[in-house]
């Protein structure tokens, strides 16, 4: 995948230029007309093909759901609606297990076309969207139906082939009218995602720019050629190359995945034996990288805070799906600071007031940035509000009490905790007696009071393990 925006811009700048030549090329040439009709190719060949895809997607999916990764899983539900629509496309070729001559094979393909558009021009919204949030609260059940629905509706096209009858898409211009919004939509999302690209680099990003660039040039070529030319033959090729493209994104982003294990100690110090496992990609670790490497006095924090608030978490008895998501959070929680300038985030002496407003704004950066790049609304609470007050004092939207998500209160003790006993460039690290009675003090004003007793309990039983002291933080998943 292409690492900057000027190699990306070649990439899908020369090879749309190249499908597109060769297109018109197939249209102009004297043999253009010529019917390559090869319906046992275009069956035995498309079928297991699309089917392996679609089971591939489902696998996306799945990772999707594990990862807690919204771009993931919309793009999932994208690829699968391509394939599974599709499926019935290849399995409609006239003279095997239907006889409708052509049009449900067309009804299917310019579904799958338009479905597909939906869902990555969806993807593109952002996580608090009233939408997105709809979907990562019911993700589970919103894969398994639309997996569900897709598959009842390949059975029913083969087995009722004449319910095609009710898309009217050999109506001329309903067809040009459905291309053009199919088209739309995957231009939409191609420039939205470019966007993205731009401020992270993310190759799942690149990915979906270069593969609705193709879909967009697919649907172009299914609706201006007629079946079994050598143009129309042309589309599925570049359909297919556009589907690998968007799985591969997937994998070119996961590929690196890094393991985030946390094994907690009993009182008898021994590991438990229900650790917690996090995935993160290898392009978020290096933006966790790049966030530390910009705070020189911050070294480890985003890892020292997310272990200490998921220790604190189970300790308040949050089941492992919050747990992740504290954890997913954690990690990133202060990504903002990639943009604070290095003069203000590492002035040794105290901030003035406009140095304070502008450190100040690194929840709010970061979380504009995290809400686009596939974070559930649960991690980007996480991320906005780690520094919010239980008596409203805090920053950036001046919540109070349980305004503030209890996975941010949680955090935001760990936060100021690993603060407290680390070196910064004003003080040196305090020793675990003071900082936890600085918490103490804090408890009711700063602090949610529950978060506190039960962190002060962690520590007075000595069951409070500091993340450096534990093992290697990060462990290679493949």
């Amino acid at each position: 995948m292409p690492r900057s925006t000027r190699s990306l811009i070649a990439m899908v700048s020369i090879t749309a230029a190249a499908i597109l030549l060769g297109f018109a090329y197939l249209l102009t040439f004297p043999g253009r007309d010529t019917m390559w009709d090869l319906p046992r190719f275009h069956f035995y060949v498309l079928t297991p093909t699309l089917f392996a895809l679609a089971i591939s997607a489902i696998a996306v999916g799945w990772t999707g759901l594990r990862l807690r990764d919204m771009s993931v899983l919309m793009l999932a539900l994208a690829i699968f609606s391509l394939n599974g629509f599709f499926l019935i496309h290849a399995l409609s070729t006239p003279g095997f297990l239907v006889h409708d001559p052509y049009h449900l094979a067309g009804v299917a393909s310019q579904i799958g076309m338009t479905s597909c558009a939906i869902w990555i021009y969806l993807s593109t919204l952002s996580s608090d969207h009233a939408f997105m949030r709809m979907v990562s609260k019911h993700r589970k059940r919103i894969v398994a139906g639309w997996v569900a629905f897709i598959v009842l509706l390949n059975i029913a096209s083969l087995a009722y082939p004449d319910i095609s009858e009710f898309v009217p898409i050999h109506i001329t211009p309903i067809n040009y009218l459905m291309a053009l919004i199919t088209g739309l939509l995957y231009f939409w999302a191609a420039k939205r995602y470019f966007q993205q690209f731009r401020l992270v680099q993310f190759p799942l990003h690149a990915a979906i720019v270069f593969g609705s660039v193709l879909l967009m040039i697919t649907e172009l070529v299914m609706v201006t050629t007629m079946m079994w030319t050598l143009a129309w033959w042309l589309y599925h090729i570049v359909l297919a190359v556009s589907a690998l493209m968007l799985l591969y994104g997937v994998i070119a982003q996961y590929r690196s995945n890094i393991s985030i294990t946390h094994a907690l100690r009993q009182a008898n110090r021994q590991p438990s034996s229900d650790p917690l496992r996090v995935f993160i990609s290898g392009s978020m670790h290096n933006l966790i990288v790049a966030t530390e490497t910009k705070d020189e006095y911050t070294a480890g924090h985003n890892y020292r805070v997310a272990m200490y608030g998921l220790q604190l978490a189970r300790a308040m008895n949050l089941d492992t799906e919050q747990m992740r998501a504290l954890a997913r959070g954690g990690l990133i929680h202060d990504v903002g600071k990639i943009r604070i300038p290095s003069e203000i985030l590492n002035k040794p002496g105290k901030l003035d007031t406009h140095e304070r407003t502008v450190i100040e704004q690194h929840p709010v950066i970061g979380y504009e940035m995290c809400k686009y790049i596939g974070f559930m609304t649960e991690e980007l609470s996480v991320i906005r509000h780690h520094h919010e007050k239980w008596d409203g004092t805090g920053y950036p939207d001046k919540l109070r009490g349980e305004e503030i998500s209890l996975l941010a209160r949680i955090l935001a003790v760990a936060d100021v905790y690993d603060a407290l006993t680390s070196r910064r460039a004003y003080r040196d690290p305090w020793p675990q007696e003071r900082a936890l009675k600085a918490i103490v003090e804090g408890s009711g004003t700063h602090f949610d009071p529950e978060c506190v007793a039960a962190f002060a309990g962690l520590c007075n039983r000595g069951e409070l393990i500091d993340p450096e002291a534990s093992g290697q933080p990060y462990g290679r998943a493949i």
